[in-house]
């Protein structure tokens, strides 16, 4: 069997093509295998747990894959859930295939040519090129008797063409480098505990996986799992939170991050006396607001690590040479905004990778020679790329696919999609190349957060309600400050996209159908939400961009702030929003009129703040006390209040919250302690928060956050058919 026909439609089954009205469709590998597996078993009623058995074999999945993949089945189709022509949903009991598809070894019903010319998107240069060269060989053969029927010059004159042609399809051939296009690759997990294991490291003699493992409630650890006997022993300490393991390609031995409140150092230490902490030896500090990403030469001669100074600074690529600890600074480009945040050395030793973003969400890739330290940008994506790898050919780079990953891509240097090299039903991260020449680690993670509302009821009862969630991430809920409306992200679309819905009543578990309320071209991060002072409006932070939307329209527009930083927002009132970005390298707060897009200074010295509408009055943080301070009028005098919010920022959320007859904010970095100021007491005192971190919000009429209800990470590697 090679293809699958029904009416227009035709599956390809060699290539994982699927051809509609003349279109070609790449299927990705689950969509395919789904696809196929329901025309294999037309009119049949197919469960959920079948589907799993037969689709998912091996593979960490839950029943929110499958409807995430039969979304994508029915958009390659052009079906629609509402009115099915091919797949209907049988309430309770799984999916149902209603079209009859005929398998057959011939293609019979596309347009002549429409293959060779929509698949170009699949075929790297020298493979167009050969196509091409059969093309004109089977024409030339096709109609040879015409030819030779024609005058001695036309003859001639054909075979001089045909002539040039082979000699520049050589020519062309030969000029252009060619990229090993990896085809897509089975996943393999390689651990399947309770809990997250992150940031895996697979031993250079392929025999042990070092991993970190997160405990809730206790310092992250690092475990060293035997391959074969998958015996473990586990590396911790009391105080610090140990990551990131990297095996020395030379030594046995292992290097790790350690970190306990401002103390960032990397250590590695010998692995048959791992255990013991008087054994470790410091390569270098780091600095404290920074998560370092660091690899070893593959000589095993120096370590190489980036760094920043505080969270207003970019990260910068530095190297330390592990005979002697010099540390120097390896030649890159500018650190503004992100930096140098992602880098990996080539299997080769010869050349350094990096991606570097400043301010806007787009991501610029270099390599740097190093025997030379030339550096060359080689592309600009409109997107920005979380990390990346040199594949072992040592001239192509893998990396997860945009936000949010589900795919880890090859592409080429100039930022080209070359290949899916594997496909997930779980977001992807933390990748890593296995010593085999051909293979990659990863985490395949799941994270769930439902909505909840916490409220009075008539009899003076503390009720928690869950409002309408999906199956899949729900979180930033805001509440509305005078109506009972809400606003939240959910990923229920695949990509993260702002919701709206109503709270009917506060101890009432029904709520309104969530209306969309953004609708995004390009992958999109999001970090906060805030209704304006007459809930008229709705503030969206993503990365460096604020969106606002305009809640009766139901529309959303992008501010003009282009390439700054810029965290901490929150309304001053309908036509003014305050907001931190960066200036001397620090955070600086600012005000912004939106109709008059003007960007304005605030005070000196703060590092954000909000405005109260309840005493009509500033509140703002202390760049150096992390104190709270009061300004009644902007140009009057502060007041210090008994308040204290440590950090200032939270995943670039205003670590403070004005309630309605106070402040709230998380006043311990380490402990994560939440402290209450209220206005009338002019006191603080300790604040019992919901177990949602920062992402909650709070009116009169109750609180509503976001609670992890799942969170899972396993280990992946990938495997060839």
């Amino acid at each position: 069997m090679r293809y699958l026909y029904f009416a227009d439609i035709c599956i390809d089954t060699h290539n994982q093509l699927l051809y509609r009205q003349g279109e070609t469709i790449n299927l990705a590998p689950k969509v395919y295998d789904l696809l196929v597996f329901l025309c294999q078993n037309s009119h049949r009623v197919i469960s959920k747990d079948e589907l799993m058995e037969q689709v998912w074999t091996g593979t960490l999945v839950t029943e929110n894959a499958i409807s995430r993949t039969l979304v994508k089945v029915r958009k390659a189709l052009a079906d629609d859930p509402k009115k099915p022509q091919f797949i209907i949903t049988v309430p309770r009991k799984g999916y149902r295939m209603v079209a009859d598809f005929v398998a057959s070894d011939t293609i019979s019903n596309q347009p002549e040519g429409s293959v060779s010319l929509n698949q170009t998107d699949d075929f790297n240069d020298d493979e167009q090129q050969t196509a091409l060269n059969k093309k004109n060989q089977q024409t030339r053969l096709t109609a040879q008797p015409s030819v030779f029927n024609q005058s001695r010059t036309t003859k001639y004159t054909i075979l001089i063409a045909v002539g040039v042609i082979i000699l520049i399809a050589i020519t062309y051939g030969l000029s252009i480098k060619k990229n090993t296009v990896l085809q897509t690759k089975q996943i393999k997990p390689l651990t399947r505990e309770v809990g997250v294991e992150q940031y895996p490291a697979v031993s250079p003699e392929l025999t042990q996986l070092a991993y970190r493992k997160d405990i809730s409630g206790k310092p992250s650890y690092i475990n060293i799992e035997n391959l074969t006997s998958h015996a473990k022993q586990s590396i911790t300490h009391a105080r610090g939170a140990l990551s990131k393991p990297v095996w020395s390609p030379t030594q046995d031995k292992l290097a790790f991050l350690y970190k306990h409140n401002s103390v960032c150092m990397i250590f590695w230490a010998e692995l048959s006396d791992i255990k013991n902490k008087d054994t470790w030896q410091d390569i270098t500090e780091c600095g404290a607001q920074a998560s370092p990403h660091f690899v070893f030469s593959p000589d095993g001669q120096y370590l190489y690590f980036n760094d920043r100074q505080s969270a207003s600074h970019g990260y910068q690529v530095f190297r330390v040479n592990l005979a002697n600890k010099e540390k120097d600074i390896v030649n890159q480009p500018i650190t503004n905004g992100l930096g140098n945040y992602s880098f990996d050395i080539s299997p080769d030793g010869k050349r350094l990778l990096m991606i570097n973003s400043e301010f806007s969400p787009t991501t610029r890739i270099y390599t740097l020679e190093i025997e030379n330290s030339t550096l060359e940008q080689t592309a600009q994506l409109d997107y920005l790329l979380r990390s990346v790898l040199w594949h072992h050919d040592n001239e192509t780079i893998i990396h997860p696919s945009p936000h949010p990953a589900y795919e880890l891509w090859q592409s080429d240097l100039a930022g080209n999609k070359l290949a899916v090299v594997a496909s997930n039903t779980s977001r992807v991260k933390h990748l890593s190349r296995i010593n085999n020449g051909k293979d990659f680690s990863f985490v395949s993670y799941l994270l769930n957060k439902d909505i909840h509302f916490q409220a009075i009821d008539k009899n003076n009862n503390l009720k928690s309600i869950e409002l309408a969630n999906s199956t899949v991430m729900d979180y930033l809920p805001a509440l509305a400050n005078t109506s009972n409306q809400y606003a939240f992200v959910s990923k229920r679309s695949t990509s993260a996209e702002v919701y709206l819905s109503t709270i009917k009543a506060a101890t009432d578990n029904s709520t309104e159908n969530a209306k969309q309320l953004s609708h995004f071209n390009n992958p999109v991060k999001l970090y906060d939400l805030a209704f304006s002072p007459n809930d008229s409006q709705l503030m969206v932070l993503a990365d460096n961009q604020i969106y606002v939307a305009k809640i009766d329209e139901m529309s959303m527009k992008k501010l003009p702030l282009d390439n700054i930083a810029i965290v901490a927002v929150s309304w001053q009132d309908e036509n003014n929003l305050l907001l931190s970005t960066i200036k001397n390298a620090d955070w600086t707060l600012m005000a912004y009129n939106i109709s008059e897009q003007k960007l304005s200074s605030m005070p000196v010295g703060y590092q954000g703040g909000l405005y109260s509408a309840v005493d009509s009055s500033f509140y703002f943080i202390a760049d150096d006390s992390s104190q709270v301070m009061k300004f009644s009028e902007i140009s009057a005098e502060p007041q210090a209040t008994d308040l204290t919010c440590q950090p200032s920022i939270i995943n670039r959320k205003l670590n403070l919250k004005a309630t309605t007859d106070g402040l709230v904010c998380q006043s311990n970095a380490e402990n994560k302690e939440y402290s209450h100021y209220s206005f009338i007491g002019q006191r603080s005192q300790t604040w019992q928060k919901p177990a949602a971190g920062n992402d909650f919000d709070d009116n009169k009429k109750g609180m509503i956050y976001a609670k992890m209800k799942r969170s899972v990470a396993d280990i992946m590697q990938t495997t060839s058919f």
